[in-house]
């Protein structure tokens, strides 16, 4: 059977589709050029998962699939190429992120302009630099520059000298720096190369969080009422030899089959043992079938080295062949691996993120992490001096990584300190004392923690406590 090739259908925006992480990251990888085993390839993710991904995108009308022996021109290059560099954002998806209320707001700018702030200033989390300046990944630094221009131009509050921006003025603030953020990342070729790896590094794990998360949902549950019924119907007018059974009837024995190799029973509680003999038989058949299925798919990723794909397709083998003891011991070994990897991606991308001072992002990233291996001395400490340094980051989450940290490893002074700040900046001035000094209890001459006593005894004394 020929591979059909999944192609785009031009003139309909992707964007304006809600796609889970699997679906769209399977059709941002469609070229037009590769089949079902090259994007399972491409992607990392199982042939099934793809194969799923595939017949959803081709029954939302956002994709094709044509038969590559067939007589039939190629899809125009505009169909799969990237936004020109000179275009500014993604157009806003069919339902605008922000409340709409937003436009009503008096201030000395136009609607149009209105629109865009808020489009951009709330979908900033989800854009990275190339998206926001609304350039393509191979972009010049020609094309980047005239970009961030017309952006700047947009959103720089200086340009709107004492005019009433009201609540836009911190949104366009915002907007700026990250635009100049972007700007300056993209034609400084070192810190450009370096951002590349990063969103390399992202792309791959949520592929392999879609991979996750898609095992996650698949379900082994029993047919409805309804269809149990029916089936059970149907076998039972085979066992009757195609009759019903008279209600007055107490006995199948004078009841002849119409083929003889239809059995005869001499009872109505023979026939019903049979016909439950019967059904539990190939319900039990068709789990083991779906079991060597995903099995299979899982060997054929381990193949591939790779790890996350085989532990998703061994976890849904599970699902479907609960008590097989040899499966389930190839499972945990294999999820154990796949999640080394997976953290080892996630600790790449929380330092790059750390680096360049995105807290929020870091703390998220981290907390991945914990969510893996909750015990991980690192992340966990990552995770309380990220949400710590984070404008708007939550301190009692912060003082709850740290503690996890400390209580994971306390010979870490880091931690110690860390735990001690995030006290002090909660006002809890106690607590920060006392994580200072046991810190102090690892590290005598700590001086970090030693400045942290003499604050906290410093405010107490000034408030009184």
């Amino acid at each position: 059977m020929v591979d059909k090739i999944p192609r785009l259908i031009s003139n309909v925006d992707v964007r304006t589709f809600k796609l889970d992480p699997t679906d769209g990251f399977v059709i941002a990888r469609i070229d037009g050029r590769l089949g079902l085993k090259a994007l399972a390839l491409e992607t990392g993710l199982p042939e099934f998962s793809v194969e799923r991904s595939l017949d959803k995108l081709e029954q939302l009308g956002l994709i094709e699939r044509v038969d590559p022996t067939a007589s039939v021109a190629p899809p125009p290059a505009t169909s799969v190429a990237p936004p020109p560099a000179t275009s500014v954002a993604p157009p806003p998806a069919t339902e605008p992120e922000y409340d709409p209320i937003e436009l009503e707001e008096v201030c000395d700018l136009p609607l149009e302009q209105k629109r865009r702030i808020l489009d951009l200033y709330y979908r900033l989390d989800d854009l990275d630099h190339y998206m926001l300046l609304g350039v393509s990944a191979d972009a010049d630094k020609k094309s980047i520059k005239r970009a961030y221009f017309e952006l700047a131009a947009l959103t720089h509050p200086d340009r709107y000298f004492k005019k009433n921006l009201g609540s836009f003025q911190p949104k366009m603030t915002a907007l700026f720096a990250r635009i100049t953020e972007a700007h300056d990342m993209l034609v400084d070729r070192d810190k450009r190369a370096e951002y590349d790896t990063y969103l390399r590094e992202v792309a791959a794990t949520r592929g392999m969080e879609a991979t996750i998360a898609r095992a996650q949902t698949v379900s082994v549950s029993s047919p409805p009422p309804d269809e149990i019924r029916a089936r059970k119907e149907a076998l039972a007018r085979r066992l009757l030899g195609g009759q019903t059974r008279s209600s007055s009837s107490s006995s199948l024995a004078a009841v002849r089959p119409s083929s003889p190799e239809v059995p005869k029973f001499a009872s109505s509680a023979d026939a019903v043992d049979a016909l439950k003999r019967r059904y539990e038989e190939r319900a039990e058949s068709a789990m083991l079938a779906q079991a060597r299925k995903y099995t299979q798919s899982a060997e054929e990723s381990l193949a591939k080295g790779d790890l996350v794909a085989a532990a998703s397709a061994f976890g849904i083998a599970t699902k479907f062949a609960p008590n097989d003891s040899a499966l389930a011991a190839r499972f945990q070994e294999t999820r154990t691996q796949a999640s080394v990897i997976l953290i080892e991606s996630y600790i790449k991308q929380a330092e790059y993120e750390e680096r360049n001072q995105h807290w929020a992002e870091a703390a998220r990233t981290w907390q991945k992490v914990v969510k893996i291996q909750a015990n991980h001395v690192r992340a966990n400490a990552g995770a309380a001096r990220a949400l710590f340094q984070a404008d708007d980051g939550d301190l009692h989450q912060a003082a709850e990584h740290a503690k996890k940290a400390i209580a994971s490893d306390p010979s870490i002074v880091a931690s110690h300190v860390i735990l001690a700040e995030i006290y002090l900046k909660a006002g809890l001035v106690a607590s920060a004392r006392r994580a200072a000094e046991a810190g102090l209890n690892v590290d005598s001459a700590n001086a970090m923690l030693q400045g942290i006593v003499a604050r906290a005894a410093k405010t107490a004394k000034a408030t009184g406590g």
